[in-house]
């Protein structure tokens, strides 16, 4: 007589929590205009934001633009990575998919790609 409560019966393996890395690549996919190192920070709560640029540009082969931008004491800076092609932004959206994947999440519908993709496509004037 010893019946499985409805809580305990079939419960869903726990979901991995977002990376870091899953975290960073959808900051830089918001703000293709720029985003620094110090927004990586700062707005996604990371260290370190160069090494999410970097890693992208490793694993699939694109270059961001870089802007030196001066620090306000006048010395030294640091830098301002953009990008402006679609194609880049799809290949961003890629890594952040295979992270979901990863954490046992499906990937991004079509029309959460295409919110994804609006500001590109705003920067693009499309």
């Amino acid at each position: 007589m010893c019946a499985v409560s409805g809580s305990n019966a079939a419960s869903p393996a726990p979901k991995k929590p977002q990376s870091k890395t899953e975290r960073a690549n959808l900051y830089i996919l918001a703000h293709p205009e720029g985003a620094t190192e110090l927004d990586i920070l700062r707005n996604a709560g990371l260290s370190s934001g160069r090494n999410y640029f970097t890693d992208l540009e490793r694993e699939f082969g694109f270059k961001f633009m870089r802007e030196k931008i001066p620090n306000s004491d006048g010395i030294g800076g640091h830098l301002k990575y953009s990008f402006s092609s679609l194609d880049i932004a799809e290949t961003i959206i890629t890594a952040i998919n295979k992270s979901r994947i990863h954490r046992k999440l499906a990937e991004f519908t079509s029309e959460q790609t295409t919110e994804l993709l609006k500001p590109i496509k705003h920067l693009l004037g499309s």
